[in-house]
């Protein structure tokens, strides 16, 4: 009779040809004293990542599981592994990224143990570009023991494939989390909202950017509006605090978005930009920074009347 596993590897795989090999490897070659499995939620490829994921079942069908998509779920494919998983924890490792230290999994289950307050435990990566003859980067370069939402909520350290935290911590998914452009963070901070995130300081896993749609390489505009439109989501299931910190940190990055476009000569991206915020954000809110709206919302439609009221301010002085 097979043990129940105490940690689930969930991995999720989508045109991973190339890579998912290296990535069932680097689980594989895990040493541990306790058993765990690999659930491989593979959504209908179209190349040969499947063929790959399923032999490997194959040769280990008392570790690894293949869930075999009829249709391609997209979004819905995490949750869905994620639901298949039976470990008492779960550490998360995507197709195309790997584990380079054979002791990864053990470290963060021990931290856990050690540490039942707990809920997440993550550590360093390499960020490898792929055709880049730059050395690997770091990341996160140097990082404290011990974090919590409210760091979570100022900007996204935790890579996916260095993530293990405490099964059935998430019940369930909200509808809007299937609708956006990056899964990670979101999670995270789901899950963070249940305990403390804690860090180990060592490097023990490849994260690979390639061509295949990775995030990393989205245009900054893109991975910014995104990251906002998420932030709108998530703020729906913070406390009244922090979900008014986060809808600050949304109108001021807007705002600033704006004014970053204006900047590079894009106007009708910038007006789009700060009136679609508006449509989102209400002015009437506590702190909202009028000021600053009003001011980038003129340099926008009335350059010329802004330079005038800073030529006022100047006193009369200088060219207009």
């Amino acid at each position: 009779m097979t043990m129940e596993p105490t940690v689930s590897v969930l991995m999720t795989a989508y045109k991973h040809e190339r890579f998912i090999a290296q990535a069932i490897e680097s689980a594989l070659m895990q040493e541990t004293d306790f058993p765990f499995e690999v659930v491989i939620g593979e959504d209908k490829s179209p190349d040969g990542t499947r063929q790959i994921a399923e032999e490997y079942q194959r040769r280990h069908p008392d570790t690894i599981r293949v869930l075999a998509r009829e249709r391609n779920l997209g979004a819905h494919n995490f949750p869905e592994t994620y639901a298949a998983c039976r470990g008492r924890y779960v550490a998360v490792l995507e197709g195309d990224d790997y584990w380079t230290d054979s002791r990864k999994l053990q470290r963060e289950v021990d931290a856990l143990e050690a540490h039942p307050d707990w809920v997440i435990a993550f550590h360093a990566v390499r960020v490898v570009s792929e055709g880049c003859t730059t050395p690997p980067d770091i990341f996160p370069k140097e990082w404290r023991e011990i974090s919590t939402l409210d760091d979570l909520l100022q900007w996204n350290f935790i890579q996916t494939c260095s993530l293990m935290f405490r099964n059935g911590v998430i019940r369930e998914f909200p509808d809007w989390y299937f609708s956006l452009a990056l899964g990670d963070w979101p999670l995270t901070i789901m899950l963070a909202r249940h305990g403390k995130i804690g860090y180990i300081d060592r490097v023990m896993a490849d994260y690979r950017i390639h061509g295949g749609g990775s995030w990393a390489l989205k245009d900054e505009t893109f991975r910014i509006e995104r990251s906002l439109e998420m932030l709108g989501h998530v703020r729906e299931i913070l406390d009244r605090d922090r979900a008014a910190q986060v809808t600050d940190r949304i109108v001021r990055d807007y705002i600033n978005l704006a004014r970053r476009e204006l900047g590079t000569g894009h106007a009708s991206k910038a007006r789009s930009t700060l009136w679609g915020m508006l449509r989102r954000e209400t002015m009437l809110r506590r702190g909202f920074p009028h000021k600053q709206f009003l001011l980038t919302a003129l340099e926008i439609d009335a350059p010329r009347a802004v330079r005038v009221l800073r030529w006022i301010r100047r006193g009369g002085r200088g060219e207009l």
